[in-house]
This record gives C-alpha cells, structure tokens and sequence, in this order.
C-alpha cells in the first residue's frame, strides 16, 4: 500500500489529471511485473527502480500528448531563478502539488525531473529530446513562475 501511495504521487506529479495519473501508474506496473524477474534488487534501489519506471511512463505519455496536440506549451519570456528549496521548504505537499500543476506541462515536467527526481540537464535532454540548454531554461522559467504564483497568493491573502 505504501508503495502504491507513492508511486502514485509520482505519477500525479507529472500527469495533468487524476485520470492520467492511474493509466500512468497501470502501465508501470505492467511493466514492473513483466521486468521484475530481469531486476537486480540485491545491488540496487528497489524504491527508485520503482520510480524510474513510472518517470519513464509519464514521459512517454507526455511526448505521446506533446506530439499528438503538436502545440508548444512553454512560455518564452526570460525569467529569473529562485531557490526551490526556499519555497519548498515553506509548503506542504499538497500546496507544492497544486502549484506545480498550475505550470504549463513542459515546465512541469522539467522541473519535476531536476528538482523532485534529481536529473540532470543532460539525462532531461536525452529523457525529452530537447537541448541541454533548454532544459535549464525551462527549469529558470518554471521556477519564475512558481514565484509569481506563490507571490500572487500572498498578496490575495493580505487583501
């Protein structure tokens, strides 16, 4: 139970829809119990094997969407950064996933993978086909604009 409680906030962190987030995690669990017998769980990381395979759905359903709309969903207006883990530390989980799906899907998931997962910009370029570049732009921006929000919020509270 505990598993699937996680795997499904992975999942919903990348995911646009509750419903996007159960064929996500359906998916990976397919194939988890189809690869489990190839998994070496005496020299690694079950919980992050586990991850990594629904990162790896999520990706695929989010080229999968980016290629069906064919629309480019990322802002291009330069911003400037901010320490996630500033605000991070701040909320509770419930507020960060709210404001994470507030982002535009390409943000989100850039910053999903760099700053919830650990990618790297390199292995998000490789993970999304895109540049390095990029993906620290993207990064910038999503953080910019998590900033905005946080600061649009507290402003309506102080009204």
């Amino acid at each position: 139970m505990l598993t699937s409680d996680r795997l499904m906030n992975v999942s919903r962190r990348y995911t646009n829809s509750l419903e996007d987030a159960k064929d996500v995690l359906q998916n990976a669990y397919v194939k988890i119990f189809i690869n489990l017998k190839n998994c070496d769980l005496k020299n690694g990381n079950i919980d992050g094997w586990l991850s990594r395979i629904v990162v790896n759905e999520a990706l695929q359903l989010y080229r999968k969407k980016k290629k069906d709309n064919n629309r480019d969903v990322l802002y291009q207006q330069g911003l400037k950064e901010i320490s996630a883990p500033e605000i991070i530390a701040r909320l509770n989980a419930e507020d960060i996933l709210k404001l994470m799906k507030r982002l535009p899907e390409g943000y989100r998931m850039i910053f999903n993978m760099n700053v919830v997962e650990g990618f790297s910009h390199k292995e998000i370029s490789e993970q999304l086909g895109i540049a390095e570049s990029t993906s620290r732009s993207q990064l910038s921006r999503a953080k910019e604009l998590l900033r905005d929000i946080i600061n649009d919020q507290k402003k309506a509270e102080l009204c």
